[in-house]
């Protein structure tokens, strides 16, 4: 049990926390929020380029702004 515990937090919180750092910066670049991404980031660390392909084929936000 010890060694879960241990794995969970050297390794698997660090990797979450940086997936959603670097998709969080990413949506920002692209206008969205940026702590929602985080989050969404976060949460769908196993599957890290999902995010970064979901944000990818979104409008950016100033494109979607400017429509209106």
């Amino acid at each position: 049990m010890l060694a879960w515990i241990a794995f969970i937090t050297l390794f698997v919180l660090p990797a979450a926390f940086l997936a959603g750092r670097f998709t969080a910066k990413y949506a920002a670049a692209r206008g969205r929020s940026e702590r929602a991404w985080f989050v969404w980031g976060a949460v769908m660390f196993p599957l890290f380029p999902v995010p970064w392909m979901v944000l990818e084929l979104m409008p950016s936000r100033s494109r979607q702004m400017a429509a209106n």
